[in-house]
């Protein structure tokens, strides 16, 4: 693939090049998942030219459905006209398709507007469709525009969509991600792609994926109503086989339970909850529950929330609901800020931290995900089922899913079996350190994790302690990713603290108070430090 040069505009064949890369592989690791329009449909793209391919590449960069013929110039391109002859023959575009007036006419300018329709009057762009519309049918408005102005449209939007889904493993991602590491913005790890990573085993998964997510889009443009719901129903509730699907349906789920509950049919939100398992699901039903008078029934969710979590809110939640979370409130400093007003209060705490000596860093979240990054880089990086689809990911398609662990429990534990000792444990990460330095791990923040950090945390903290951190956080990637201490202060060896710094308005939030209760379950020394006025 070529790469690009920032202060130069890309070469002409970059961009068919790229959807060239993304149709091939796709053709290559599923074919055995692709329909007869999908298969014509690549086979189409074969045989076209590169001035066809060329253009219609750069249609798909175009925000669509409808593109107007006489607005696609393009250098490398050439004479536009014999291109979409070429695509029109081949069957990858549709010449003036029935189309809504209205988007139709978004297209064009008030002038060519009022050239065309001279009859119709109003103040502004908006004002003049809507007059326009009314005035006029859509075959007369189409009959006209198009005599003036042809339009274009994808004819295999379908087949591509499922070509896009095969290739990035989900619905939301694009071609963005090759400009970013032509550009030399990002570089990845070289990890196995094979059939046992993809996201989709058969057919039937992408079928119920691609349902899944127009249920949503429904009900999104549905505004969300308890009829709505209803309509769906049980569409969704059959179990899903495809990991990626199933993440997809609990959502879907977990927003139909919140119409039921919120519209008052409440054995309808018991039952969407029931059938999903991820968070906030087993939360609301320990709710309605405890709302019904099933105190039992609410206890028992709470009680199995408690011993295996699906997220760090719904650990706080269980903990606080039987009153064990008071029993492990974090110890609390207060300290006076004497009038003044700091514009970054976790600064202001650092500076009077360090005041007396030792060092300090910033660092939240970006401390433990990137030691666990580190630590267990290699197994981060593994073939797992549905991990990996494509060369250009920052991780595995399932990082933060609820059982990333699980699926490589035992990677994990031979990893941490190794670690054992503190040469063992500081002669890998700074292997792992110097070898990946600047491959996108999303995990790892390389802007933050300087040299200079590296080594005060194997100087001055334990091993023992750093690598309980980590292999905790790769355990709970899921709820461990939020709420860690803002601070990190290291004073000298085996003198460490995290601290979490709060202005006086500020609250401790679920995560953070969850991250606490961890730290002081794994021994590490954590606190509070409470700003007062």
């Amino acid at each position: 693939m070529p790469h690009l040069d920032p202060r130069q505009a890309p070469p002409p064949d970059y961009y068919a090049d790229n959807l060239s890369y993304l149709l091939l592989e796709v053709a290559r690791r599923n074919a055995d998942l692709l329909t007869d329009a999908e298969r014509r449909f690549l086979a189409a793209w074969q045989s076209a030219s590169a001035r066809a391919r060329r253009l219609f590449a750069r249609l798909l960069s175009r925000k669509g459905p409808w593109y107007r013929c006489d607005r696609l110039t393009y250098a490398e391109v050439g004479d536009a006209a014999v291109a979409l002859a070429e695509l029109r023959s081949l069957g990858l575009v549709c010449i003036n398709p029935p189309a809504a007036a209205d988007q139709l006419l978004a297209l064009f300018t008030r002038a060519e507007l009022g050239a065309l329709f001279p009859r119709v009057r109003a103040p502004t762009k908006p004002a003049w469709i809507a007059a326009c519309v009314t005035r006029y049918t859509d075959a007369a408005v189409r009959a006209r525009l198009q005599r003036a102005h042809p339009w274009v449209a994808i004819a295999v939007v379908d087949a591509l969509a499922v070509c896009r889904l095969l290739f990035f493993g989900d619905a939301r991602q694009d071609l963005t991600d090759f400009i970013l590491q032509d550009l030399g913005v990002l570089r990845f790890e070289a990890y196995e792609i094979g059939p046992h990573t993809r996201p989709f085993a058969t057919r039937d998964d992408i079928s119920h994926y691609q349902t899944c997510r127009a249920l949503a889009a429904w009900l999104a443009e549905q505004q969300e109503s308890a009829a709505s719901a209803a309509a769906i129903g049980r569409q969704v509730w059959a179990p899903a086989a495809s990991r990626s699907v199933a993440r997809l349906r609990d959502r879907l789920l977990n927003r139909l339970g919140y119409l039921h509950e919120r519209r008052g049919d409440f054995d309808e939100a018991l039952e969407c909850y029931g059938l999903s398992s991820s968070h906030p699901a087993r939360e609301r039903r320990a709710r309605l529950l405890k709302r019904l008078g099933d105190q039992s029934g609410s206890q028992a969710l709470m009680a199995e929330a408690a011993a295996m979590p699906w997220s760090a809110a719904e650990e706080d939640f269980a903990l606080r609901s039987t009153g064990a979370a008071a029993a492990a409130a974090p110890p609390v400093t207060e300290v006076c800020l004497d009038g003044l007003r700091p514009a970054a209060i976790e600064q202001h705490a650092l500076a009077q931290l360090t005041a007396d000596g030792g060092r300090g860093w910033h660092l939240e979240n970006h401390l433990p995900l990137g030691l666990a990054g580190l630590v267990f880089w290699d197994e981060i990086f593994a073939p797992a089922p549905g991990a990996f689809s494509h060369r250009f990911q920052q991780g595995p398609r399932d990082l933060f899913w609820p059982d990333f662990a699980r699926v490589r429990g035992a990677a994990i534990e031979r990893r941490v079996a190794q670690l054992r000792g503190t040469d063992a444990f500081r002669a890998h990460v700074e292997r792992v350190f110097d070898q990946k330095q600047g491959i996108s791990n999303r995990l790892v923040h390389w802007g933050l994790w300087q040299p200079a950090l590296l080594a005060a945390l194997l100087d001055q903290v334990p091993a023992a302690s750093l690598l309980a951190l980590s292999r905790h956080v790769i355990g709970q990637l899921e709820r461990a990713r939020t709420g860690f201490p803002d601070l990190l202060v290291i004073r000298g060896p085996n003198d460490f603290e995290f601290v979490e710094v709060k202005g006086p308005t500020d609250q401790l939030q679920p995560a953070q108070r969850t991250w606490l209760r961890r730290l002081a379950a794994l021994g590490l020394p954590a606190r509070v430090l409470k700003y007062r006025p």
